[in-house]
């Protein structure tokens, strides 16, 4: 090797756009406690796409990181978007998938957004106010660290039910995007109101469908002192999918397991409770976002 020349062993291009995602062997050995804990935990998972109901059923499909893109979607009572629905954050990237929403069939149609969602951000963005305001949010409502309650009415029944929901965009730092925040600073305690059904935010909470490591503690806590019915998100794409969380004991020692590697010995069986559906909606996934998934539709 010549002096000064850095010899760097790389695999080619086409190595890294065509590899494969890791199988159990290599979770395993990549973290062996944490890879134990997870399917311990996920062994008492029961079927989770229905929540003991209080009332007349209500159907929600979720979607989240769209990114331009629009799925064809389910019927059902209420239509929940977990934040990025467009991808550079333009004004007439969210105008045109404000308007594909607006024209779906659901009576109740509800969003936060993401931190794709540049323009919706007035705190990094003060220049683009006025683009901001001429958005047509038609028949969606829209929050921001806030709260609605819907009243759904079932089909074929005179019966409605009140649901009460929250939503806020908030992210954990990572690039210069929309509402984000460093992981050491706590942006959720106490910001969720006890009596919330339904939790909308952009980001999940630690430990559950976010790969185990890039949702975020905070909400984590904020998540077991609320206790909502349905909790809904996306963010982190290859976690998609949906997860029943008790919070009980065997909860807990999971979540310790992955947070601090350890825990395993309190890992048994425990009674069990009813407790809140997680959703991570995120409908793009895989390499470079090429592949689609289908909305998820759950009954409260």
């Amino acid at each position: 090797m010549k002096q000064g020349v850095n010899h760097i062993d790389v695999s080619s291009l086409d190595d890294i756009v065509h590899r494969t995602r890791p199988n159990a062997c290599h979770l395993f050995w990549r973290a062996p406690v944490v890879y134990m804990a997870r399917k311990l935990y996920m062994y008492s998972q029961p079927s989770p796409h229905e929540t003991p109901s209080r009332g007349p059923r209500i159907s929600i499909v979720c979607i989240s990181d769209t990114h331009n893109t629009q799925p064809v979607l389910p019927h059902g009572d209420v239509l929940i978007h977990a934040g990025d629905l467009t991808q550079s954050g333009s004004f007439s990237e969210l105008q045109t998938t404000l308007d594909w929403l607006q024209s779906q069939p659901h009576a109740h149609k509800i969003v936060v957004a993401g931190n794709h969602d540049l323009l919706r951000d007035s705190s990094r963005d003060k220049i683009h106010n006025a683009a901001r305001e001429r958005l047509r949010w038609g028949d969606i409502i829209y929050l921001q660290d806030s709260s609605t309650t819907i009243h759904v009415v079932s089909p074929g029944t005179s019966e409605s039910r009140a649901i009460k929901v929250h939503g806020s965009p908030r992210t954990p730092w990572n690039g210069n995007w929309a509402f984000q925040y460093t992981r050491a600073d706590d942006v959720w305690g106490g910001t969720i109101p006890e009596d919330t059904d339904v939790l909308i935010t952009h980001g999940p909470p630690r430990a559950h469908l976010d790969l185990l490591n890039l949702g975020c503690g905070h909400l984590l806590r904020e998540l077991w002192r609320v206790r909502p019915r349905l909790h809904v998100f996306g963010h982190v794409h290859e976690g998609h999918g949906t997860e029943w969380v008790r919070f009980d004991g065997l909860q807990e020692a999971y979540e310790r397991a992955v947070v601090c590697s350890g825990g395993l010995g309190n890992l048994g069986v425990v009674m069990w409770e009813f407790g809140t559906l997680l959703v991570n909606a995120a409908v793009v996934g895989g390499l470079r976002d090429l592949e689609m998934r289908a909305p998820v539709k759950v009954y409260i």
